[in-house]
């Protein structure tokens, strides 16, 4: 008997030292995030976890294809430069653009119509055009924005033509508390529009418009320039999270709710 039970605990060891070592030895997935940006991605008070629409997008593809997944949280602008290991991707509400499409590669679109927008104090009082900011209202005032951002994009494009100065914050709440503290009421906060309605249903002294002349954006996942075998992967499980249910909702939309409100 004795004899038997060392026989049975030494194959439990086994499986158990077995199953460890699978489980250690599963590939990591590196996401690279900027936790400034509710809803998509931001911390709660009191915790350093980066939660958001874009990390349950995370957690998803890790747990289809078995990742051991690992946050990474810093800047914005250096997501799209840094990503240079080929089990890394970049979720961070991240536009397309032309330039950016160069040093890395996309998925498809699994935000669309998000957009550029002026965030102002009411006591401004801008002259708006059915609901939207004229440019004119730019004119010899300051902008501000989140560093590396489309919202910079934007002001670079557009800064002659509004005829404004700029300033530039590596937190997109930085860049809010500028325009809220100019006693002059001349400084405009340039960011997406999601990140806009919750910043203005936070600040009932602020509100946000359209901008004349700014079209709209969409948001995909970004890896590694050439890296095609994992953005195949993440459009697979992007086409899960699209599907629409009964109620004509995607799972990334139902997500969005949750967490603008949760916010």
């Amino acid at each position: 008997m004795k004899k038997f039970l060392t026989m049975v605990i030494a194959s439990m060891m086994l499986l158990v030292g077995a199953f460890s070592f699978t489980a250690c030895g599963k590939e990591e997935l590196i996401v690279y995030t900027e936790s400034g940006f509710p809803p998509f991605e931001y911390t709660v008070a009191g915790s350093t976890e980066v939660v958001g629409v874009d990390m349950e997008i995370a957690k998803y593809i890790a747990n289809k294809y078995n990742y051991n997944l690992r946050i990474v949280d810093g800047k914005f602008d250096t997501i799209v430069a840094g990503i240079a290991e080929d089990n890394a991707l970049g979720i961070a509400g991240i536009s397309w653009k032309a330039s950016r499409a160069e040093d890395v590669e996309y998925s498809k679109f699994y935000w669309g119509g998000a957009f550029q927008t002026v965030v102002y104090l009411k006591a401004s009082n801008p002259v708006l055009d059915d609901g939207e900011f004229l440019a004119s209202n730019f004119n010899g005032k300051k902008v501000v924005f989140q560093t590396g951002t489309t919202s910079q994009l934007t002001v670079d494009e557009n800064k002659t033509a509004w005829g404004v100065t700029s300033a530039d914050f590596t937190q997109v709440l930085q860049a809010l508390n500028e325009v809220k503290s100019d006693a002059t009421k001349s400084t405009f906060l340039i960011v997406d529009s999601q990140v806009a309605a919750q910043l203005v249903a936070a600040n009932s002294d602020c509100a946000y418009a359209t901008i004349e002349g700014v079209e709209a954006e969409s948001y995909g996942v970004v890896a590694k320039k050439g890296n095609l075998d994992l953005i195949a992967k993440v459009n697979a499980a992007l086409d899960e999270l699209l599907e629409e249910d009964e109620t004509g909702k995607n799972q990334i939309e139902k997500w969005y709710e949750l967490h603008a409100i949760a916010e």
